[in-house]
């Protein structure tokens, strides 16, 4: 199921389903909107996006209630996550997933909204978007990466097959208190990009299905849990600088619950906060503990915690042709259905 294409002058729903973000960084999030709001798009944010209740926005009912009414607003056409966090979960036992079915809406994300993303994949079948966040993304001084933007719109706004993926010529992982503001003082500094890294040779097409692999683990034993037979599994890494050795232990995991007997390739976000060294202690975890499979491998690829990032659609097929080094995506993500 896809939902409809985003279109010039649809409004745009913001939640916060998790960490309570926009009550502490309130000048990334208006930044964000009037960002969005250039680009011609109405920003509606939820009435409980901008609450506090110790770590998160509020009550789950109350953050299910502002997913649930952007899903039931004719007039929302994307709901955006404010940001991440780590209690997402908290609303999977309130979702209503036949008011998702009947009204499919673009739902765009990364990080804890993961969560959310395979959830609603796995329980309506919806297509949903692994991607930027309002006050990551669209909130960052003095702009947002116009390969971030780009990636998005192709994803969201054009119901036509999104197609080839290209690496992003420079990325940034450099903190900045947002704090003290520090991020308004200058942009972030970036290093050229040395392109993606092709671990492991072959081609092959599956269904994209993935997100942030420590948010993955929170739909583990639930009926939330989404199929991986014959998927291309993607994860990234979080904001914490997940060691190659918890990665190696997480990857187990995968082997001994089969999913790694089940997926076609393997695509693996750049991850945030590595030294040369860890990158390529991961890249030899990544081909150590996958050994016994014949799937390509491709890492360092422009998802995830580092920006900018490419907006990755579940449930939309894609080729991976390592031997040519090649990404593409075969599929329109959204419709021009309304």
């Amino acid at each position: 199921m896809k939902p409809p294409a985003l279109r010039p002058g649809d409004a745009i729903g913001v939640v916060a389903p998790s960490w309570c973000g926009p009550a502490t960084f309130p000048h990334r999030v208006e930044r964000g909107i009037r960002f969005l709001e250039g680009l011609g798009y109405r920003v509606v944010v939820g009435a409980h996006a901008r609450g506090r209740r110790g770590w998160v926005s509020g009550t789950p009912e109350e953050r299910v209630a502002d997913l649930h009414g952007f899903f039931a607003d004719p007039d929302v056409r994307l709901i955006l996550s404010a940001i991440g966090g780590d209690h997402a979960c908290q609303l999977l036992p309130l979702l209503d997933w036949d008011l998702i079915r009947r009204h499919p809406t673009i739902l765009l994300g990364y990080s804890d909204v993961t969560v959310l993303n395979l959830a609603v994949y796995a329980k309506t079948g919806l297509t949903t978007f692994n991607g930027p966040a309002l006050m990551t993304d669209f909130g960052e001084s003095p702009e947002p990466y116009p390969y971030t933007v780009a990636a998005m719109l192709a994803a969201v706004a054009r119901p036509e097959p999104i197609g080839e993926l290209t690496p992003a010529p420079a990325w940034t992982d450099e903190f900045q208190a947002w704090e003290t503001q520090a991020d308004l003082t200058r942009p972030r500094a970036r290093r050229p990009s040395p392109g993606w890294s092709w671990l492991r040779g072959g081609k092959a097409a599956g269904l994209l299905v993935g997100g942030c692999l420590e948010s993955m683990d929170h739909l583990r034993g639930t009926p939330c849990w989404p199929s991986f037979d014959g998927a291309v599994l993607f994860f990234e890494t979080a904001e914490v600088a997940t060691t190659p050795e918890r990665v190696d232990a997480l990857l187990q995991d995968y082997e001994n619950m089969g999913v790694l007997s089940q997926i076609r390739a393997l695509l693996v976000g750049r991850p945030y906060g590595y030294t040369d060294a860890q990158r390529a202690e991961l890249a030899a975890v990544l081909l150590e503990r996958t050994r016994g499979h014949a799937f390509p491998i491709v890492a360092e690829l422009d998802f995830g915690h580092t920006a900018p990032q490419m907006t990755l659609p579940i449930g939309c097929r894609i080729e991976v042709d390592a031997d040519a080094r090649r990404l593409i995506i075969l599929d329109p993500a959204v419709t021009a259905k309304e």
